[in-house]
């Protein structure tokens, strides 16, 4: 469908307008319409419009605010649980309110969608089960409960292993799925921490940080521990020297974890464990970091002076989406409205992408729906600011639009699939800390967990529509390593045939762990550094290190170029037998300098 012309728009609504008055003098004077003594001026509805000038966005065209006025739509309601978490600003702004407001974007593709906060998880998984036993029931909606629930798309694993075994006991099509993602956490979540973490990682051995366990941020501090090979204790009750260590936020929440443990220095009394057997010995422990989300990053830096941000979602830009997660009958039995509200929330989308005006006006509406704060404050923190006290950078969120979903879910076959990379990988660390927790009820695999068809039903309604998206985001790369702050760096072993730069099969699942982990980092430049042992001469060795580590970038090439251009790539070098990690006097030593180094690098 062709975009008008402004012109041919006035045109058009002059036209309507004149029709509209003369249909109602005929109707008059027909007498169809009871005329009063005097005909009043009817005063026209203003539309307000964010200013076309501002736009920052190549082809975005202003669309009227939603108003506050309540929509008339006759659609199946769509009641989803949310956090109070700015990922979601697109979502909020396309439907206007709580509930559909009149002239927002829902309205427009025919959605019925209700918006309840609740901040609790284990509620949010009452309430989805409450709405599938009415469905259950032979309800076409659910008068209570939830039908969906937007939630971090890291822990979206952790989410279904807990849901659809209770969920499956109605019937397989009760199972849970994520269709779609509507922003991410673009700095928000965050390990905070002494400054010495930042610039060594290795600092954080034997230090204590306080939590929520197995949530995303979490996710956070075990990703950056990972990538700096530091090993985690997940055991509550003890301490371990050479790890790091946990203490388990009271509740369950994030707040909490800051003002109620890590402000105020609560310790505990631990056992000694070394190699994860007791050593008799016991000690003091208290929290060393913390891992939250604004306002909790806030509050930390401000309660505990020194407190630095370590590391967050910005930098691990594609970690932690904002997806929607619902009972799968559901779904696909109101498709058609499914499919809508992710087109309304991905035009909500281009329209913040493009006109801070628009943000602000989503701001007002966060408030209104969270029932906390300003619109000044909810804006503030998804844009992101310098703590003017510290001198940290709080908050800050992305949304997320068709052709970040397209990208994000790699669709069109050249991005890795960063949402399988973060649904498996992070699946996994849960999986490998506690075994016991998902013996039972192991992790969904991602293709039972993710159905896509209504990101393609989205796309085909805005295609209808004639909508010209914003692009998706990008990262310079240039200005990340520019910074020269090396945010991980680790060995890689990876194996190769002698005297080759071609990797061995069995190494194949090693390089494709390593991509997923690079490209959920999808904010970082990096530097990819070969080594080998000391048999054979420099003139050999040197440049066959570099091949080996040419082969590393080759291979991510290969399978997602457009998650590694080679604009993201500082170096790609051999080093030969220099700088070894052990003795090459034993075969041992020798396999652990043959090693390829990945650094990451960002702001």
């Amino acid at each position: 469908m062709a975009r008008l012309k402004p012109q041919a728009k006035v045109f058009l609504i002059v036209v309507v307008a004149v029709g509209v008055v003369y249909g109602l003098r005929s109707a008059m004077q027909h007498g169809l319409i009871p005329t009063p003594g005097i005909i009043k001026s009817i005063v026209a509805t203003r539309v307000d419009l964010p200013p076309q000038t501002e736009a920052q966005v190549a082809n975005v065209q202003a669309l009227p605010y939603p108003t506050t006025a309540p929509a008339n739509v006759s659609a199946t309601r769509i009641p989803i649980d949310i956090w109070e978490w700015n990922a979601m600003f697109a979502l909020l702004y396309a439907n206007g309110g709580k509930d559909t407001a009149k002239g927002s974007l829902m309205e427009k593709y025919g959605v019925n969608l209700a918006l309840h906060r609740e901040d609790s998880n284990s509620q949010m998984k009452a309430d989805l089960l409450t709405c599938a036993k009415q469905l259950h029931d032979g309800e076409k909606t659910c008068s209570s409960g939830a039908a969906a629930l937007v939630v971090m798309g890291d822990g979206g694993g952790q989410w279904l292993a807990d849901l659809n075994p209770q969920l499956k006991k109605l019937g397989p099509e009760y199972q849970a799925v994520i269709i779609g993602s509507v922003g991410r956490s673009n700095g928000e979540d965050a390990l905070l921490g002494p400054a010495e973490w930042k610039s060594n990682p290795q600092s954080m051995k034997g230090k204590t940080v306080v939590g929520v366990i197995r949530d995303g941020d979490w996710n956070i501090a075990l990703n950056y521990m990972g990538s700096n090979g530091l090993k985690n204790n997940p055991d509550l009750n003890t301490y371990d020297p050479d790890a790091v260590n946990w203490i388990s936020a009271p509740d369950e929440d994030y707040i909490k974890a800051v003002t109620e443990v890590y402000v105020p220095n609560r310790c505990e009394d631990r056992k000694v464990v070394k190699d994860g057997r007791p050593t008799g010995e016991t000690v003091k422990v208290c929290p060393d970091g913390v891992v939250t989300w604004t306002p909790g990053d806030e509050q930390a830096v401000h309660g505990r002076p020194g407190t630095t941000k370590i590391v967050s979602s910005h930098e691990y830009a594609s970690q932690m989406p904002a997806v929607i997660v619902g009972i799968k009958k559901f779904f696909n039995d109101n498709r058609d409205e499914v499919s809508g509200l992710l087109a309304a929330s991905f035009q909500a989308a281009d329209q913040l992408k493009a006109f801070d005006a628009a943000r602000r006006k989503a701001g007002d509406i966060s408030a209104k729906i969270y029932n906390d704060q300003t619109g000044d404050y909810w804006y503030t923190y998804y844009m992101g600011l310098r703590d003017p006290k510290s001198g940290q950078p709080l908050g800050g969120s992305a949304v997320f639009n068709l052709e970040d979903n397209v990208n994000y879910f790699g669709l069109d076959g050249k991005h890795n699939n960063n949402m399988r990379a973060s649904y498996e990988t992070f699946g996994k660390i849960a999986t490998l800390n506690y075994p016991q927790l998902f013996k039972d009820n192991p992790i969904p695999p991602y293709k039972e967990a993710v159905d896509t068809s209504f990101i393609f039903g989205a796309q085909a309604l805005l295609n209808t529509s004639g909508v010209q998206g914003a692009s998706a985001e990008t990262v310079d790369y240039a200005k990340e390593a520019a910074s020269g702050n090396v945010v991980g760096h680790k060995a890689v072993y990876i194996n190769f045939a002698t005297g080759s730069d071609q990797p061995l099969p069995n190494s194949l699942p090693t390089l494709n762990e390593l991509k997923d982990a690079l490209a959920i980092n999808s904010q970082l430049a990096l530097q990819i550094d070969g080594f080998t042992d000391d048999a054979g001469s420099d003139a050999v060795n040197l440049p066959l290190s570099e091949k080996r580590a040419q082969a590393v970038k080759r291979y991510f090439q290969q399978v997602a170029p457009l998650s590694f251009p080679d604009s993201r790539f500082t170096a790609v070098a051999g080093h030969g037998s220099q700088n070894p990690l052990a003795s090459n006097a034993t075969a041992g030593g020798k396999a652990l300098n043959r090693r390829v180094e990945i650094s990451q690098i960002g702001q």
